[in-house]
């Protein structure tokens, strides 16, 4: 389980970076919470049957398992998801990291660990290289009825 304001130093950094996305959260009971950012401001949140400042005031009650944000996703919210202009969220959690903001950021990392179909499964990164050509692999004959096959 994650710490809620773990979550918010997250969204705070995102914030102060100006980013735009998605920041998508998944709770221990396995409910889903999107929170839209608009050039660093939350514009709209959304939990189950709550929406807007109803998620921020049940923000503290959510078991948090993983987070990731997806940069330039708008998530289609609906209507009443979305917050006043003058809403800063920070400030209606009562919560500060001004102090943190001259720290490096560190990127935005969820736990590795899922559980699909009631298996724990351990998620590690690889790294590819895209940059050089792959290597033409040469297709194995096709045979049909003891003839080949020409594609």
């Amino acid at each position: 389980m994650i710490d809620n304001t773990d979550v918010l130093k997250e969204i705070y950094t995102l914030s102060q970076a100006g980013k735009t996305g998605t920041v998508f959260i998944t709770t221990t009971e396995n409910r889903a919470c999107h929170i839209l950012l608009e050039n660093g401001r939350v514009v709209a949140l959304s939990h189950g049957s709550l929406r807007g400042e109803q998620v921020l005031k049940h923000w503290f009650n959510l078991d948090i398992e993983r987070y990731s944000f997806k940069t330039n996703l708008k998530m289609p919210l609906a209507g009443r998801s979305f917050l006043d202009d003058d809403t800063d969220i920070f400030q209606f959690l009562n919560v500060s990291f001004e102090e943190r903001s001259s720290e490096a950021a560190k990127p935005l990392s969820a736990s590795k660990k899922r559980i699909y179909r009631g298996v724990e499964i351990e998620e590690t990164e690889t790294s590819t290289e895209s940059n050089k050509p792959r290597e033409k692999v040469k297709k194995p004959l096709r045979i049909y009825r003891g003839q080949i096959l020409e594609d």
